[in-house]
């Protein structure tokens, strides 16, 4: 027998005799631990680094009105069923879960999560820690190798985003009577660089533009070079950290605090904030001032807006008896036009056993307006909702909303009309960006569905608008809209909005919407004010990196 032929043989029978063993316990098992099998699966040839979790609050989340993760179906692991039965083979290729534990279908499926939900409704609470994940197998994508850089300390990445406009009567703030259709570009750019295991620095710039407009761009439309975020964050202990520096801010739904994803060129602030989160939930604490936008043509960076203060409170309960649970104080001055106001409100979320859907959120605002008179206002917002389990592929979810904010005089700040402050104002009272969250009552009807697959997605809005007081419907910046008038009748009119949400891939996305403002009484019996319907077309598409 050659030497040859007789280690062959020799790790033969070591193989088949491992696999016997193996088996053997396999069917003894009686400890009650979940029986594992055998998964193969592929990783990254490149070197892969652990870049870690990016310290933020748990009441940060994805922005869902201009992105839609993926919904493709998650890959069903590879079940090695012929193990051992090449003992060459079991030689030249060992068991890769000796060393990082098993790779069950739970695991990856967890992996293939995590890549998904990598980017989040504010960039510095990325995580991209599903690179280091021996367990994920899924696809890998454009601006992978610029993730964990420099021994895991360095992720470098952004987005681009380009969308077309057409509208129709409605160009400007409200029913204007002016027609155009034009392009808007923005290209973010961000670094997060974990200084130690405790400090990290965070920076980002936006570019944004437009082109191809009759009209004046919007404020929130052009803004050619900014530093969007400027941070460095402490992780004091394990639950508390602290962070000072320019920094959006997106707490709860965005009714009231948001970095504005459908403009152009995002909100942020200037000021501090510090977290304390565990696994029941998290507690905030701000202190900050908007930031002015520099107008375009000008070559200078925004400056801080030191006559506003913007600061707070917000506390969010996980996994109560209610839902999630949020409660939160909200403090707004400014110098410059002479008003305080003060927000205390609460927010409730969840799901009961029978797939039904439920949100509240409402609170008080008071304080002083700018003539020196008490200010006293509130809002309120209801929602209940169902998926519906129509055919065993086909489950809509139906939504019926109510929102309403009170009204007062038409001064800017005078009278009890509530201050909507810093929302996403275009994700709940139409997407035609008509009206602002103040003297407004909103029924409204929500039908969601896939179409045609998982990677489309329908979405039908219908909203009824009137006028809590018969003065002036105000504007999404809080202007009124037609101030001195009497309003003639509260009936605004009504909108319909359908929305097709495309998940190309978990990285590429892109939208196409058509909207309808049918004009109520109000416009036809209102002094200063035209008698128009208004439409808005539009498509979009974004790709992150």
């Amino acid at each position: 027998m050659s030497q040859r032929n007789w280690k062959r043989r020799l790790l033969s029978a070591i193989a088949i005799a491992t696999a016997a063993i193996s088996t053997h316990a396999h069917a003894q098992d009686t400890s009650g631990l979940e029986p594992v099998e055998v998964l193969v699966f592929q990783q990254d040839s490149g070197a892969l680094t652990e870049p870690g979790p990016s310290p933020t609050s748990s009441t940060e989340e994805p922005a869902a009105s201009s992105i839609v993760d993926s919904q493709s179906p998650i890959a069903e692991p590879v079940v090695d069923t012929s193990t051992y039965s090449d003992p060459y083979a079991s030689y030249s290729a060992p068991c890769t879960c000796c060393a990082n534990g098993c790779c069950t279908k739970k695991k990856k499926e967890a992996a293939m999560a995590k890549m998904k939900g990598a980017y989040q409704g504010v960039f510095y609470a990325n995580d991209f820690s599903y690179l280091d994940d021996p367990c994920y197998d899924g696809p890998s994508f454009f601006g992978d190798s610029l993730k964990g850089m420099f021994n895991g300390t360095l992720d470098v990445g952004g987005e681009a985003r380009v969308r077309y406009h057409n509208e129709n009567n409605h160009r400007g703030l409200g029913i204007t009577g002016n027609d155009d259709n034009f392009w808007l570009t923005r290209y973010r750019m961000f670094a997060n660089w974990r200084l130690s295991d405790n400090l990290r620095f965070y920076g980002e710039y936006l570019y944004a533009d437009s082109g191809g407009e009759l009209f004046n761009n919007r404020p929130i439309e052009e803004n050619r070079g900014e530093a969007q975020n400027l941070f460095l964050e402490a992780q004091l202990t394990d639950n508390l950290s602290v962070r000072g520096g320019r920094q959006e801010l997106l707490l709860g739904a965005q009714r009231l605090i948001s970095p504005l994803d459908w403009a152009n060129t995002r909100r942020t602030f200037d000021g501090v904030r510090a977290t304390y989160a565990n696994k029941d939930g998290s507690i905030d604490a701000f202190y900050t001032h908007p930031v002015k936008r520099t107008a375009a043509y000008e070559d200078k960076w925004d400056a801080t807006n030191q006559d506003v203060q913007f600061f707070g409170a917000y506390m969010t309960r996980k996994d109560t008896w209610l839902g999630q649970w949020e409660n939160y104080y909200l403090g707004l001055n400014n110098d410059t036009t002479n008003f305080d106001y003060h927000t205390i409100g609460s927010r409730i979320v969840g799901k009961t056993d029978s797939n039904w859907l439920y949100e509240y959120e409402g609170g008080t605002q008071f304080g002083t307006n700018s003539d020196g008179t008490d200010h006293s206002a509130g809002f309120f917002t209801g929602g209940l909702g169902r998926q519906v389990a129509m055919t065993s592929d086909w489950k809509p979810t139906l939504w019926f909303w109510y929102d309403y904010a009170s009204g007062g005089d038409d001064d800017l700040r005078g009278g009890d009309g509530f201050d909507h402050m810093f929302p996403l104002a275009h994700k709940y009272l139409g997407f035609m960006d008509l009206f602002g969250r103040r003297n407004i009552h909103d029924i409204n009807a929500q039908f969601i569905t896939p179409f045609f697959g998982e990677k489309v997605k329908l979405v039908l809005w219908y909203h009824y608008f009137m006028l809590d007081e018969k003065t002036t419907p105000f504007n999404v910046v809080m202007n009124p809209s037609n101030p001195g008038n009497a309003a003639g009748d509260r009936e605004l009119g009504h909108e319909i909005d359908v929305l097709f949400q495309i998940a190309l891939n978990p990285r590429n996305s892109a939208l196409i919407g058509y909207s309808h403002f049918n004009s109520g009484k109000y416009y036809s019996t209102t002094a200063g004010v035209q008698d128009l319907d208004a439409d808005f077309f539009y498509f979009q598409y974004q790709m992150r990196f």
